[in-house]
């Protein structure tokens, strides 16, 4: 089963926005819920050091033995109880936020965890997309209400579909939001 969920994940849209994501991001990243880690193993080419952090003991010992790089690092990190690290200039959290049932909270603990000018980058499946639903989800979002619940922690956000290009469209799936820490 594991096997089978790993594979599912690295076939996803989710792969898409860490390919993206891997020409963007710089320096110290987080990469909150990382799942496989194969996503954040993507970073490796431009980024400093990548943590990830992961609820799922289960993922965090997968990722340790598939992606043992020296300059990426895998550890427990629940970011609705809060993670005392900080100082990272991205911190990514692709598909997780539909999973938590404090959003609000783990966006105020996602913008201490970042430098002054750090951004955080954030993606959700649209609720107005034709995606299939998942009864693991908190809560789903659409364009508006996710960029609400974002600006409750940043003052700038920008909703992006998942080749990192404006929003054309209401319906337009993933939803990907960059927010930046001012």
């Amino acid at each position: 089963m594991l096997v089978w969920n790993r594979l599912r994940y690295v076939l996803s849209p989710q792969f898409d926005i860490y390919e993206q994501l891997a020409k963007i991001v710089r320096g110290r990243v987080a990469d909150i819920g990382f799942g496989s880690g194969f996503g954040a193993h993507l970073y490796v080419t431009n980024a400093k050091e990548i943590v990830g952090y992961e609820t799922d003991e289960c993922a965090i010992r997968f990722a340790r033995r598939a992606f043992n790089i020296p300059k990426m690092s895998f550890g427990y990190g629940d970011i609705q109880k809060g993670i005392d690290d900080a100082g990272f200039y991205f911190v990514t959290m692709i598909d997780v936020i539909e999973h938590l049932a404090h959003d609000k909270q783990s966006l105020l603990n996602i913008k201490k965890m970042l430098a002054p000018g750090g951004t955080f980058i954030c993606s959700t499946p649209n609720r107005l997309s034709r995606y299939r639903k998942s009864e693991d989800h908190a809560r789903e979002y659409a364009p508006k209400e996710f960029e609400a619940v974002l600006k409750m922690a940043f003052a700038n956000v920008s909703i992006r579909d998942y080749k990192m290009e404006p929003l054309a469209s209401q319906y337009e799936n993933p939803l990907v939001a960059f927010c930046r820490n001012e």
